[in-house]
């Protein structure tokens, strides 16, 4: 089980490492200077630039325009498309660093930390990266401007991996949770809520062998907004996303049966939140399912019941646990995956600690 203080978002820079780069990113958190929102904000700067017409398009799109400009014809294009590119593979590369070198400054800014997580981070070979933005060909910049920094600090570096498919990584790793049963052929359902998009898939199972997987059309993630101070708000808004996650599962349910598929009644749910025993914890824009129910596993199980007159049981887990658990062969390694804010996983045998 994850451990609950395994969070990179909250290391702070209190001093800079020794390298090349010049941004002043002293005394700023990794999730101060490295998110999805922040590549968002950078690309509408530069759009006249990139030669996108920002304002027309569903913001949470822009990396994937930021992608085609990239690889565009013009030159002047791609070379504002790697300005960002570069931007952002050097902030990750000295939050990477300070992670490495476990300076005693850093660690004192990191006080919820003890040499066992610095330890950790300091003796790991490497770094899977996964999510929307290790994709390629962003992915595949990112990582050159990362190793461009670590190779001109002259420090021992991590060995950066970008996963397979790695927009899908979670949807794959929660394959590894589906059980062995005698209804080979059915389609299991999986889902991996994140904080900017719902992406929905279904397994066909030879027994515990992976058939197939098919991927859905995802949809834009609602109410995941975390800094909800007033309780009544809260409260209406927890409200809002259980609704609107419920009819997200009812409306998959009806797509695949709708393509003449049975479905198993186990569902497993990558989510982008700490979860324990189906129990979601009051953490991120999810956290706010805690008032819904104690258990939300059970309770989606009885939903679903209600809804359709049948059995459904669910398995929850958290989406760094889920993508992590594709890569159980990578010895001494963590997955980041890089989205909203950082989400980490162990793969299996890799873990800092229990929950």
């Amino acid at each position: 089980m994850l451990s609950t203080n395994a969070s990179i978002n909250k290391l702070i820079i209190a001093e800079m490492p020794a390298c090349t780069v010049t941004q002043p990113l002293a005394g700023k958190s990794a999730q101060d200077i490295f998110s999805t929102d922040l590549f968002i904000q950078e690309i509408k700067s530069a759009a006249g630039r990139l030669h996108i017409q920002a304002a027309s398009l569903e913001e949470k799109s822009l990396p994937l325009h930021l992608e085609y400009s990239l690889e565009s014809d013009d030159a002047h294009v791609r070379a504002a498309a790697h300005d960002i590119l570069k931007l952002f593979g050097e902030r990750l590369a000295v939050i990477l660093l300070c992670l490495k070198e476990g300076s005693p400054a850093n660690r004192r800014a990191r006080p919820d930390w003890g040499d066992e997580e610095w330890n950790y981070w300091s003796s790991l070979k490497r770094i899977i990266l996964v999510g929307g933005l290790a994709s390629p060909p962003l992915g595949e910049q990112l990582k050159y401007y990362v190793e461009q920094v670590f190779r001109a600090s002259g420090k021992s570096p991590y060995a950066i991996v970008l996963g397979k498919d790695s927009t899908y990584a979670g949807l794959r790793g929660c394959t590894t949770y589906l059980q062995d049963d005698s209804r080979t052929g059915q389609a299991n359902l999986i889902f991996d809520y994140g904080q900017s998009f719902i992406k929905r898939s279904y397994a066909i199972m030879d027994g515990h062998r992976v058939q197939d997987i098919i991927i859905l059309g995802k949809t834009l993630s609602r109410h995941v907004e975390w800094d909800v101070k007033d309780p009544l708000v809260e409260e209406a808004e927890a409200q809002a996303l259980n609704r609107y996650f419920l009819d997200t599962i009812t409306r998959t349910i009806h797509e695949v049966e709708g393509r003449g598929l049975l479905i198993h009644p186990h569902i497993v749910l990558s989510i982008a939140n700490y979860v324990k025993n189906g129990q979601i914890a009051n953490r991120g824009g999810y956290g706010k399912l805690r008032l819904i129910a104690p258990n939300y596993a059970q309770y989606l199980s009885s939903c679903m019941k209600e809804r359709f007159g049948r059995d459904f049981f669910f398995t929850l887990l958290h989406d760094g646990t889920a993508m992590a658990a594709g890569y159980a062969d990578y010895k001494e390694s963590v997955c980041i995956s890089l989205g909203t804010a950082f989400g980490v996983g162990f793969p299996p045998g890799g873990k800092i600690s229990d929950e």
